[in-house]
């Protein structure tokens, strides 16, 4: 069987027509491919951007804080130090005060130990007097018995 004189322009044209159709299918999946692979790109360098910029906020926030926390731990170093420096201080008043105090005490027990032992040396001057006293009474008394 023989074919008409016009189907094989026909088949000609219909195989044209769909290396034309595969073609432009391989155009298209190669162009959509791209276009994908593009956006997908896109999609991860803005994704990674995005993460970058999360990183850096995260490692800002991080150093604020480190920086924070470093100035309130000087600050409650300072605060404890000025407490004890009072605390100290106050220390340091009282034990002057209590030393004044033991001071006056001595001082005035030294007073009484000075007026005692002035004391006893009068009293002890008196008891020699009086016993030189007796002595020549007792010799005045005997004279006088034996002039009797």
């Amino acid at each position: 069987m023989r074919m008409p004189p016009m189907s094989i322009p026909l088949v000609a044209f219909i195989g044209i027509l769909a290396g034309v159709i595969i073609i432009t299918a391989v155009l298209a999946v190669l162009i959509t491919s791209n276009y994908l692979k593009k956006s997908a790109s896109r999609t991860i360098g803005t994704a990674e951007d995005k993460a970058r910029e999360i990183i850096d906020e995260a490692l800002k926030t991080a150093e604020a804080e480190k920086r924070e926390s470093a100035l309130k731990a000087k600050e409650e170093a300072i605060r404890i130090k000025n407490e004890t420096d009072r605390e100290v201080k106050e220390r340091r008043a009282e034990v002057s005060k209590s030393e004044h105090r033991i001071q006056q005490k001595e001082e005035a027990i030294d007073k009484k130990t000075d007026a005692i032992e002035r004391r006893e040396q009068s009293l002890s001057a008196r008891e020699e007097n009086l016993n030189k006293m007796k002595e020549e009474f007792s010799k005045l008394n005997e004279q006088r018995l034996q002039e009797l």
